[in-house]
């Protein structure tokens, strides 16, 4: 009940800053925007309560329509909460110039251009308005359209001791599919398939996050996922999404999520590395390739990468490369290491 009241609290401490810079308007435009502002908050409300109640059943049959509530939820929020930090701040402004007992001389922001004179705190209150709009809408677009945005960022990279056997070998590293986001878009998952092929790799890693939840989220795609192709191999690690936490599910459960996630990738051609390592040769020449579980910095997961146990046995090999979900972890534990590259 507390959230409840928190919640309704900043929806309506929000409009205070709509509300400012728009009762001046005609009565016709300003009731509509009111009118909409508080639909879609509304909406929002009973969206939330809505995807609460009926979690498990819409996970199960509706992942998708769960994944745009979610989705619009986080935008509404975030939205809000722009439009409060600015209203904050120029509220912040008035109880100061209150307790000083002063007036404050408006001062004009335009000079003698002939535009509208404001004063420097109704800037701050329209500025709030401004950016809560580009932010609702940017969010908006990031769930409906933004997710297909695929591109490719080309990185060289120059080693000293890196084996002349391995100059030149391309690699694509793909992360944070997320499959649960995409039910039944096929096509456009396809379209970034295509892409990550055109691009010839000698191996392909996929360094976590498969899914967001549970590992059904991924049964449709394993043939799909199937298709990428590299010359040398397919390596996967796991991601925090890939081990059932996202949900209440129990501990044996959650170890199901993670074993199904495992197998997922396995059909679709990838090799996991369990705080495991692969070497890979080339021209009589190896480097090794880590895999760790994941490690996060937040209490709720259990940290379970281990960079020592992924390395055991490979202090013959110049030169490795580290998969990790979470890769600033383990920066400062191999910094130093001679048998970490």
């Amino acid at each position: 009940m507390g959230f409840v009241l928190f919640v309704i609290a900043v929806m309506v401490y929000a409009f205070k800053g709509v509300y400012v810079n728009t009762k001046a308007l005609a009565a016709g435009w300003k009731w509509t925007i009111w009118a909409g502002y508080w639909l879609i908050m509304l909406a929002s409300f009973w969206a939330w309560l809505y995807n609460s109640n009926n979690w498990s059943e819409l996970r199960a049959n509706n992942p998708q329509l769960q994944e745009f509530i979610m989705g619009a939820i986080i935008t509404v929020v975030i939205s809000c909460a722009v439009l409060v930090l600015f209203n904050l701040i120029d509220d912040l402004v008035h109880f100061v110039r209150w307790l000083k007992m002063k007036s404050v001389k408006e001062v004009a922001l335009d000079g003698d251009d002939g535009l509208p004179k404001i004063s420097r705190w109704r800037f701050i209150s329209q500025l709030g308005i401004g950016v809560g709009v580009l932010t609702f809408g940017s969010f908006m677009w990031g769930i409906t359209k933004g997710k297909f945005n695929f591109r490719v960022i080309r990185q060289k990279m120059a080693f000293a001791n890196l084996p002349k056997a391995f100059n030149g070998v391309k690699i694509v590293q793909i992360s944070d599919a997320h499959l649960g986001s995409f039910a039944g878009q096929f096509e456009q998952i396809r379209e970034a398939i295509r892409m990550i092929n055109d691009l010839d790799a000698d191996y392909v890693f996929f360094t976590g996050d498969l899914v967001n939840t549970e590992e059904g989220e991924a049964d449709d795609w394993v043939e799909i996922f199937a298709e990428i192709k590299a010359k040398r191999g397919k390596y996967a690690i796991l991601g925090n999404h890939d081990y059932g936490y996202y949900s209440d599910f129990d501990d044996a459960r959650q170890a199901q999520v993670k074993q199904g996630v495992i197998s997922h990738l396995t059909n679709m051609g990838f090799t996991p590395l369990l705080n495991d390592h692969r070497v890979l040769e080339h021209d009589g020449e190896k480097i090794g390739l880590l895999g760790v579980e994941n490690w996060g910095k937040s209490h709720w997961f259990p940290k379970l990468g281990d960079v020592d146990k992924a390395s055991e046995g490979m202090e013959d090999v110049p030169f490795k490369i580290l998969l990790s979900h979470d890769p600033t972890h383990w920066e400062e534990h191999i910094q130093g290491k001679k048998d970490i590259d």
